[in-house]
């Protein structure tokens, strides 16, 4: 969660050694790709995404069950991805829950993912240049993952990527007509994701 009263500023803390990380949302994205690469041995997967945010190896210092450690208290810490399940709903200043469009449509009421952020990027990226005039591409390693988040989570319904998550939720009316429920079909059948996706 984005806290308006600090500054971002991420570090990992080693003993006396302290290591500023980049945690940038085109570095985030990477991580999970490495966490899901099957082809990457499990041993040096958390080595490998520590190196991503750190730039530094530490094969040579940290045992595996170290770099898991670390590596899981960086994503708890600094990255942790929010889902429509957290528990502690984000309060407005009267203590009123605040429902975001992309939070309450992350997942369908049968708990299906509803959007992904490697195969739903061409979408992302036109919205975020649509709504704010940010270039993703441009952004890479200097727009923070919870500003990155922050923005998503605001994007403006006429956007694409809000759009085709209205396209994905929707479930039929007994008002709606045929021909728009029909429609939403073909909609549906366009926008679907893979069966299995990783993020």
């Amino acid at each position: 969660m984005l806290d308006l009263s600090r500054k971002l500023t991420d570090t990992l803390v080693l003993g006396d050694d302290v290591y500023p990380m980049n945690i940038s949302f085109n570095k985030v994205l990477k991580a999970m790709e490495l966490i899901n690469d099957d082809e990457i041995d499990e041993l040096f997967k958390p080595y490998l995404a520590i190196q991503i945010f750190t730039d530094v190896d530490f094969t040579e210092t940290l045992t595996p069950e170290q770099a898991t450690v670390i590596f899981k208290m960086i994503f708890e810490e600094h990255i942790r991805i929010i889902s429509a399940k957290d528990s502690e709903p984000v309060l407005d200043l009267a203590g009123n829950p605040i429902k975001s469009k992309i939070r309450s449509r992350s997942q369908s009421e049968d708990g299906e993912r509803l959007f992904s952020l490697k195969y739903d990027a061409e979408y992302i990226y036109s919205s975020f240049m649509q709504a704010y005039g940010i270039d993703l591409i441009d952004a890479q390693n200097s727009l923070h993952w919870k500003k990155f988040n922050a923005l998503l989570n605001g994007l403006p319904s006429d956007t694409k990527f809000v759009e085709v998550l209205k396209i994905r939720s929707y479930k039929p009316h007994r008002d709606d007509s045929k021909k728009y429920k029909e429609s939403m079909k073909q909609l549906q059948k366009e926008y679907a994701l893979p069966k299995d996706f990783d993020y």
